[in-house]
Parts: C-alpha cells; sequence; structure tokens
C-alpha cells in the first residue's frame, strides 16, 4: 500500500471515529481523554495540520496555517494522487451568469479576507485544528450524510422538484447572513446544495458548537461523495485554490432586522471542459476552489436537484434553535432572512432563473418558507424563511 493510500485510511478512521462529526450531536463538556487517546489525538493533529509556510491569527482568535499548495488536505485523496492541478488554476468552461451590480441599500457584502494580503503565492489558507477541535468532534460522533430523515435535523427550503427531468451546471444565490442563537449540541446554517445520486456539495453560513467550539457565524462547505462525508478541509477531496479567504472564516457583520442587511454572495458550477465543480463567491465570482471529477459518482455527471434554504438541528428529545432571523417569515427581505437571485445553470450551461421549484418545510411549527417567485430586477427570484424553533417532534 502507497504512502499516500496509508494516510487516507488514517483520515478515514479518525472521520470515523471524530471528525465526520460534523452534524447531529454536539457539544458534551467536561470531556476528558484518557493518555492513549491523548497521543492518538497528537497522531492526527500531525496528519491534519499540514507543515505552514507562514501563519496568520485572526482578530477572532483563529490560527491560519499557509500551506504549499501541493501539500494541502485534498491530495491525501487515493484518486488525486496523479494530479496534475497548480495554484494558478481557473474554470476553463464556466458561465459565470450576470453581474447585479445594483443592490438594495440596505444590503451590503460581507467580507472574510485575511487582512494583510493573505497568503504568500503558491500557498493556500487552512485554519489549524486544535485538540480541542477533534475532542468535540469526536463525542459529536456525526458521520452519516445529511438527510432530511436525520432524527433532530429540518429544514426549511426551495428546491427543484423531484418529478423534474432537468439537469444542472450548477446553481448559486445571494444570501442574508444571521446569527441564530444556538446551544451545545444544535446548529444552525444556510445553504445552496447540488446533488445527483449519493454525491452531493454544498456551501453557505453555519453556527455550530460542535463544529467550530464557538457560535460565530462562518462560512462553510460540505462533501458528501464516496467514503468522504465531512465539512471544509476534514476530509480529502476539496482544492483550494484563492490565498486569502479560508474556509471556515468568521462573518464579522451580520444582518439587523429592519436595519442593515449583510449578505454573502455564492455559486457552484461545473466546468465544461472538465467536469470539475467549482465554488465561486461574492459578485466577480472569484475562485476559492474545486471538487475534482474524479471524486464523484453522480456527481461526474451533472447534478438532477438543486436546493437553497435554511437548516436546524436540536438533538432528538429537546428543543431546536432558530433559522435565518429566528422568526417565521413576515414576507420583506428588510426584515426576514432571505435568498434572491436564485439561479441555476441549466444543461446548456445558461444561468437561468429556476422555473419549477417547490417549497419544503418538514416543520410548519417550527420553521416556515414563502417562495415569492422571479419578481425581476435586483431580486430576481427570491424567498424568505426562518422560524424560531422550539420542541421537536421528531424522535
Amino acid at each position: 500500500m502507497s504512502d499516500q493510500s496509508v494516510v487516507f485510511h488514517v483520515v478515514l478512521l479518525l472521520l470515523i471515529v471524530s471528525s465526520l462529526l460534523v452534524g447531529h450531536n454536539g457539544v458534551k463538556e467536561g470531556a476528558s481523554v484518557s493518555e492513549e487517546e491523548d497521543k492518538e489525538l497528537e497522531k492526527q493533529l500531525e496528519l491534519l495540520n499540514k507543515p505552514a509556510v507562514k501563519t496568520i491569527q485572526t482578530d477572532y482568535g483563529d490560527i491560519i496555517d499557509c500551506v504549499d499548495f501541493y501539500k494541502q488536505p485534498a491530495f491525501d485523496h487515493p484518486l488525486l494522487k496523479n494530479h496534475t492541478f497548480h495554484y494558478q488554476m481557473k474554470p476553463i468552461s464556466i458561465n459565470r451568469g450576470t453581474r447585479y451590480h445594483a443592490s438594495p441599500k440596505f444590503t451590503k457584502p460581507a467580507s472574510v479576507k485575511l487582512k494583510g494580503g493573505g497568503c504568500p503565492v503558491g500557498t493556500v489558507p487552512i485554519r489549524r485544528l486544535t485538540k480541542e477541535d477533534l475532542i468535540r468532534e469526536r463525542v459529536a460522533s456525526r458521520i452519516t450524510p445529511l438527510e432530511y430523515h436525520t432524527p433532530g435535523a429540518h429544514n426549511a427550503v426551495i428546491r427543484t422538484r423531484a418529478d423534474s427531468k432537468k439537469k444542472f451546471f450548477g446553481a448559486g444565490a445571494i444570501i442574508s447572513l444571521h446569527n441564530p442563537h444556538v446551544d451545545g449540541r444544535q446548529y444552525s446554517a444556510a445553504k445552496v446544495k447540488i446533488q445527483n445520486g449519493p454525491d452531493s456539495i454544498e456551501a453557505g453560513w453555519r453556527v455550530d458548537p460542535s463544529l467550530y467550539g464557538d457560535t460565530r457565524t462562518r462560512f462553510f462547505i460540505r462533501l458528501d461523495a464516496g467514503q468522504s462525508h465531512c465539512f471544509n478541509t476534514r476530509c480529502p477531496g476539496f482544492v483550494i485554490v484563492k490565498s486569502d479567504e479560508p474556509l471556515e472564516s468568521v462573518f464579522y457583520n451580520v444582518s439587523v432586522p429592519g436595519g442593515q442587511r449583510f449578505i454573502m454572495q455564492t455559486y457552484i458550477a461545473r466546468d465544461k471542459a472538465n467536469g470539475n465543480w467549482w465554488l465561486l463567491d461574492g459578485d466577480n465570482y472569484s475562485e476559492i476552489g474545486f471538487w475534482p471529477k474524479r471524486i464523484f459518482t453522480g456527481l461526474g455527471d451533472l447534478a438532477n436537484h438543486v436546493e437553497w434554504g435554511g437548516e436546524a438541528f436540536g438533538p432528538p428529545g429537546s428543543t431546536t434553535p432558530p433559522m435565518g432571523g429566528g422568526y417565521y417569515p413576515i414576507g420583506t427581505t428588510k426584515f426576514d432572512a432571505f435568498f434572491r437571485l436564485v439561479n441555476v445553470l441549466n444543461e446548456y450551461g445558461q444561468t437561468v432563473d429556476v422555473d419549477n421549484t417547490e417549497e419544503f418545510s418538514d416543520n410548519n411549527k417550527l420553521y416556515k418558507v414563502v417562495d415569492r417567485g422571479n419578481v425581476g430586477g435586483q431580486y430576481g427570484h427570491y424567498f424568505v424563511y426562518g422560524g424560531p424553533g422550539g420542541k421537536s417532534t421528531q424522535v
């Protein structure tokens, strides 16, 4: 077995034991480890935290390691062993759609860029994991793909209809940023998700103490493909190219109902030339990184399902946290959590409005979603969503 395969299998073991965590259970206060477990955690940290060319400490306490592009976690994946990727990579053939410079006066893009220009050329920014992260994640023990039927998980989204025969090159939206209150084992998030069969990828913002050890609103991605089911760079697969905008970054500013609304712009698009799925960010569609085609089965082809909206979790038998702005939508983007300019890249690679969607909320007593359709202009296709949460009826 090659050294790279050994590394990959160790990573997978870590995921099963600890890191995949990432989802439906949470922080256990006062968790302790034995001396033997402590040594194992040290080995895991050595494997996951790659050597840094430079380190950057953020204002919110994270340490960002600037890692050589070729040594980033993505390349621990055995299917990426003989890659030809490089740090100057760009999509070859992607329709980046229409730029909407005109926005409602009460909205403002939020930045997660590193100060001082970010990492040096040829390196990529990766948030350093700590022993506390691994202990917390091991206790969380979330190792399965996120699905609607997962006990305690709730969704309020719009989605392409199951009977649609259309396929998609990608999807995106402008998403309002919020900081719903969560405790311990809860989380709350908003995301764009594309899927084909067992494969799915998603991006958005997330408040998740089990994953991050705090209750800040952070930028996240998730991968479900093959044996990889994880957030951010916890397992191999996502190739980072951008040097100044790390995954897991904190959004300093979040929306105030009736006041300033802060937004993020997120797009996932397939390169028609080679099948790689790119994560694009902001009005200029800048490239954060990509998921290579070779790690997928279903998404080795186009996507056949897309959804946009909110997600929240509370352990079964307990309460679930607020979603979005924390209250039921009243019908206006000046107050409600929203997605606007909701769009897809169709099977021809053209950016179009989604013309065959449905609202879906698995528990309307906790969370609601209202699809306003395509109103044109700076809103395009938009919807509002949210809810206060409460006692879950799921068991």
